[in-house]
């Protein structure tokens, strides 16, 4: 396949920068370049890249803070690779992953792949770790309503040929779901996506992590209706399944889900999102569904 270009942003993670780097080094498909972009660390993140001596690791000095998705935008252009991969510096590939997706992407004629993840890091689930995403984008017939609807894509997993970054690019606007923005566009633009059903990268989340970011996870969500508005306007089946998601994601995070949820029964008039909507207008939508899951649920559980 050819030498494959990594790219890494990099923004003050000193303590985790070089695991990342290493997890790509142990590769079992060795013929690559790193590419690591530092956002203007204020830690020793640079040093820590400067230390490592293999000739494949090439660093790029931002100068000035312009976030992850401007860092990978200049990873690209510096890339010499056809192919192109995307890799976070919190998180670890499999040994196997690049030969995996490579494989993949000959096999199945396809534009880019991607693969699941496993998680962890992340004890409100209640468990050590999880694998995602919660669906597997091949069984889709319409994968573009079903991705306008909810993510599956995680920008660590993603490996992409370099005809489609001619077209497509990572929208500097995100500060969260960059990798949901980036393949509604590559498939708006009729490219073939891929999804291997295996966890070939371990992501780690943080108390820092861009994941926890309620605030930019809600900023992202407006940003991601606005641009694709005319889309949910012409898709009822793709507006209902967004504001619902977006509706749970806002509870999640902390804000109230009532307008979202009444967006999601306006577009597809299923009831139970006008149930979810008077629980949030009510302010007791998480209370209740907290309720559910524990007593409930519980309780049909004990008797089966």
């Amino acid at each position: 396949m050819g030498l494959v270009s990594v790219i890494i942003p990099v923004y003050n993670r000193e303590q985790t920068i070089k695991a990342s780097i290493e997890s790509v080094l142990k590769q079992t498909y060795q013929n690559f370049e790193i590419i690591v972009v530092d956002d203007c660390s204020a830690d020793g993140s640079v040093e820590v890249v400067k230390n490592i001596t293999d000739g494949r690791v090439k660093l790029i000095l931002c100068e000035t803070n312009g976030g992850a998705c401007k860092a990978r935008n200049l990873g690209i252009e510096a890339a010499k690779g056809d192919i192109i991969a995307f890799h976070d510096s919190d998180d670890l590939w499999y040994s196997n992953k690049l030969e995996k997706s490579l494989y993949y992407l000959e096999k199945e004629h396809a534009d880019m792949v991607f693969s699941a993840v496993y998680r962890r890091g992340e004890n409100q689930y209640g468990s050590e770790g999880r694998i995602v995403p919660a669906y597997n984008l091949n069984e889709e017939q319409d994968k573009f309503t079903r991705i306008l609807i909810s993510n599956c894509v995680s920008t660590q997993t993603i490996v992409v040929k370099r005809k489609v970054l001619e077209k497509v690019r990572f929208d500097q606007r995100f500060p969260r779901f960059q990798d949901w923005d980036f393949a509604v566009q590559v498939l708006a633009q009729g490219f073939q996506i891929f999804y291997i059903d295996e966890p070939l990268v371990e992501c780690v989340v943080l108390e820092d992590s861009i994941t926890k970011d309620a605030v930019k996870a809600m900023k992202a969500l407006k940003i991601f209706e606005k641009k694709y508005a005319s889309e949910f306007c012409n898709n009822k089946e793709a507006a209902s399944g967004f504001y619902g998601r977006a509706a749970i994601l806002a509870e999640d995070s902390g804000y109230n889900g009532a307008p979202y949820f009444k967006k999601a029964y306006q577009n597809g008039k299923k009831r139970n999102m006008f149930f979810r909507y008077i629980l949030a207008k009510l302010k007791i939508y998480k209370a209740s569904y907290f309720v559910y899951q524990k007593v409930i649920t519980g309780f049909l559980f004990r008797r089966s």
